[in-house]
């Protein structure tokens, strides 16, 4: 008998197909919070979209942090506290892809909490917490929340956890918090219209990611399976149209909603396999975008995994119409005709970066989820050269 356990996170609404500039103003008279700290990318300085919502806050605007890098490096996360408590900010909100929204969300712990140092980080759990269970018994600070407007389609505005960055190391850390998850999500598509293009395209098949590893997780629910299926139909219909025509609107809320189907989940407590977990390793040690992770390293984790779900595989490839095809090879095809890299060597790696990512990888503790196990350095470098 199929057993499980579906957690749902604490977020309270996910607006969608509004203007983000009205709905935030909304929001914040909902939330009674008078002073919002946007937090944002430097390029996002020079922004028409950033400077209309801030415009629309009027008074309400405490201040704009412009600092967050990619990968969410530590300092990025204790600037951010360190803006939000310098303007007195009682709503931070995050505009921008998953390292921003990832940072901001590790920030509201380091306020609650009081922390001011990188090191101080150190202090918190980490990993993800499947219970739920984290409190805030030594909390000293208000509880600050955070609202996100993504520009991409990753996700990370629906899950608890945040992938951080220790910059000496280049190792990527997990903490969770169930308060940490934006309390609102408004999705906006003209806050995606500034993205480049091959940013919004390696980020939809990052969520075509989140569908493939839930589906075929060996810890799949019933409710994380029906939005998989459902979100992935609609991404492998929507992104190639999209590519073909950027500005339709109507396209980009159409893959806004099938990203936050696909991830509903990982933040319900699905737990990934290889490519997201090789993924983090090859984002935060190799700086390579986590888009563009899943692109190069999703068919390979499939074909290496069909020796343990096959089955499952071709049941996900028949609910969205490829019945007579192996789901590795219809996806290389998505991400070719996305004009995307399908290969690790395409961005950059040499051989010898190989045995590294590996090494990295297994040290990580990020593959534990994988439908197949994972037994070693020699399972990782049979994926990578799979994906070379």
């Amino acid at each position: 008998m199929r057993s499980g356990v579906h957690r749902f996170p604490r977020q309270d609404r996910v607006v969608f197909g509004r203007p983000a500039a009205s709905a935030l103003v909304e929001e914040a008279d909902r939330l009674g919070c008078s002073r919002l700290l946007l937090v944002c990318s430097p390029s996002a300085r020079a922004s028409s979209y950033v400077d209309k919502i801030a415009g629309a806050l009027g008074d309400r605007l405490a201040g704009m942090h412009f600092e967050m890098l990619p990968h969410s490096p530590r300092e990025c996360v204790i600037g951010a506290a360190d803006a939000a408590r310098a303007a007195s900010a009682d709503l931070i909100v995050a505009i921008g892809g998953g390292s921003v929204i990832d940072a901001c969300k590790l920030a509201q712990q380091v306020l609650w909490l009081d922390l001011d140092r990188e090191e101080d980080l150190d202090r918190l759990p980490k990993g993800i917490d499947p219970d739920r269970s984290a409190d805030l018994a030594n909390a000293s600070g208000a509880l600050v929340r955070s609202i996100a407007i993504p520009t991409t389609f990753s996700g990370a505005e629906f899950t608890s956890f945040a992938g951080v960055t220790v910059s000496s190391t280049r190792v990527k850390e997990v903490f969770d918090h169930p308060l940490q998850v934006p309390c609102t999500v408004i999705l906006d598509p003209e806050a995606t219209i500034g993205v480049p293009n091959w940013v919004l395209m390696s980020t939809g098949i990052r969520a075509v990611d989140h569908c493939v590893e839930t589906f075929c997780s060996p810890a799949s629910l019933p409710y994380a399976d029906a939005m998989a299926v459902e979100a992935l139909r609609i991404l492998l219909e929507t992104l190639p149209k999209l590519k073909a025509h950027p500005l339709d609107l109507n396209l980009r809320l159409q893959a806004q909603l099938a990203m936050w189907l696909a991830i509903l989940g990982p933040s319900g407590g699905v737990p990934v396999g290889a490519s997201h977990g090789i993924g983090r390793v090859l984002g935060g040690a190799f700086g390579v975008p986590h888009g563009r992770t899943s692109c190069m390293l999703l068919p390979s984790v499939l074909r290496w995994n069909a020796e343990a779900n096959a089955e499952r595989q071709r049941g996900l490839g028949e609910r969205v119409g490829h019945p007579d095809r192996p789901l590795a090879q219809v996806l290389e095809e998505l991400v070719e005709a996305l004009e995307e890299p399908t290969r690790l060597r395409q961005a950059g790696l040499g051989e010898s970066d190989l045995i590294e990512l590996a090494e990295r990888s297994v040290a990580s503790g990020f593959l534990s989820g994988n439908p197949r196990p994972v037994r070693g350095t020699g399972d990782v470098m049979e994926i990578l050269r799979l994906a070379w």
